[in-house]
């Protein structure tokens, strides 16, 4: 017997035990264990009876046969078929947002500056499995810049992790709409036009001067030890004789402001920020091209749809635009058919790499739909691992939260959500969300704690 070490052997090789026997001395902290039937760890095949040892945030080690230190807390939920997997990642948690918008250019706003201050919005998010959200500002046009948020933080309200990502712009087949981007757009190239002359100004009026005062001080140098001749009685020359002293240009360049509702179109054009291109057809997808014309502009796409579409008939050309394309988790139909629609397999079979899995709608109703419907269409086409990578992975590489949000492993943030069951079965729940190793959301307590209530 090995006191100070528990031993959990499952399929004990001789490279299995010589990796169990291996020394946790340089690891600091206390260890929390995780005990379970599964886990898809969306780093090739998923690993059955695992034991996952986290220490300082920090998946220290995973595999069926892993050293358990003395003090560590075990939470053992092998035989209740509990599986694991990377937390999920909504990036349109739109149901947050309270404010009505229309059309025009109001791109100085930011999504976290409508969002909607109600205390449960954390539960809400945990319940479903999810740990980071995006938020989108509310209207069309470009109603603003889109906002992430973290949940699992404790906090009363929401407060942005991100509070400025995406430039969110909406194009339609409507010569309206597709005026007001040209005419942004526009108004983005007379600003860095202004900028570059101002710049060319500058630049002019500091060589000029940086000129004279070498020629002046090579003058004095010539002169030398020469006694400068005086007027008669005395005191300084006449103010004709003397040089006239020029206003320094600044040191630095100092670029004029531009306009509230003109900035972050310019750092787009200038390929300082990224858009969020919204379309609902295949029709705006045409015509966001005819807006594009040549300009070489970074930018995703957004597939914003109802229960009908017609995306397939432009599925090669999203394609190969070689962009992030995030489209609704959801079964639709042929326009004025009953003819049943795979897009997001659609998507994946046209070669589209990076895809993006979204509910089909943006309520709390469609949070808890998301994952059912997530599993139509893998039961219809689309392969269940990428599903799964677009509702978590992927899904936080558009956010920027890959650094949290990563394949279960080793070395590997201990960011997960615990189900019940299968999650894309639609009886699975959320057990438990785990950030940086620690239990941010119990269900168990929850429900303990909403019966007192």
């Amino acid at each position: 017997m090995i006191p100070a070490l528990l031993l959990a052997f499952v399929a004990a090789s001789p490279a299995a035990f010589q990796e169990a026997a291996t020394s946790n001395e340089a690891s600091h902290g206390r260890a929390e264990v995780w005990r379970l039937d599964l886990v898809e760890t969306l780093d090739g095949e998923a690993q059955k009876n695992v034991t996952l040892l986290i220490r300082d945030g920090v998946i220290e080690r995973m595999g069926p046969v892993v050293v358990v230190p003395a003090g560590a807390r075990v939470r053992d939920l092998r035989d209740t078929g509990a599986v694991a997997m990377p937390p999920l990642v909504l990036t349109h948690a739109n149901f947050l947002i309270e404010d009505q918008r229309g059309t025009g250019n109001a791109s100085r706003w930011r999504a976290a500056d409508s969002l909607w201050l109600e205390q449960g919005w954390e539960k809400s998010l945990l319940s479903e499995g999810v740990l980071f959200a995006g938020v989108d500002p509310p209207g069309a046009g470009f109603p603003g810049r889109t906002s992430v948020l973290q949940a699992g933080g404790g906090a009363p309200r929401p407060v942005a992790l991100i509070d400025d990502l995406y430039l969110k712009l909406t194009v339609s087949a409507s010569s309206r709409a597709k005026d007001l981007v040209r005419r942004a757009l526009k108004e983005a190239d007379e600003a860095i036009e202004k900028e570059n002359k101002a710049r060319e100004e500058w630049q002019k009026a500091r060589s000029e001067w940086e000129k004279k005062q070498k020629e002046k001080a090579d003058k004095e140098k010539a002169e030398g030890g020469k006694e400068e001749k005086k007027p008669e009685g005395g005191g300084r020359p006449p103010a004709a004789a003397q040089e006239k002293e020029e206003k320094e240009p600044p040191a630095e360049f100092e670029p004029p402001k531009f306009a509230p509702d003109v900035e972050a179109i310019v750092e787009w054009v200038r390929k300082e920020r990224m858009a969020q291109v919204w379309i609902s057809s295949a029709a705006d997808w045409i015509h966001w091209l005819d807006v594009l014309d040549e300009r070489d502009l970074p930018y995703s796409l957004v597939l914003s749809h109802g229960s009908g579409q017609n995306f397939h008939e432009v599925a090669a050309e999203l394609a190969s635009a070689g962009v992030t394309i995030d489209v609704p988790a959801n079964i639709t139909f042929l326009p004025f058919t009953r003819v049943r629609a795979n897009l997001p397999a659609e998507l994946v079979k046209a070669g589209v790499e990076h895809l993006v899995l979204s509910p089909a709608g943006d309520s709390l109703r469609d949070l808890g739909d998301w994952r059912s419907n997530a599993a139509r269409c893998v039961a219809e086409g689309l392969d269940r691992t990428r599903a799964l990578k677009a509702m978590s992975l992927d899904a936080a590489l558009k956010l920027g939260q890959d650094g949290s949000v990563q394949p279960l492993k080793a070395a590997a943030p201990a960011n997960f959500v615990i189900w019940s069951g299968d999650p894309l079965d639609p009886l699975s729940e959320a057990l438990f969300v785990v950030k940086d190793g620690k239990v941010v959301y119990d269900r168990e307590k929850e429900e303990r704690e909403e019966a007192r209530r």
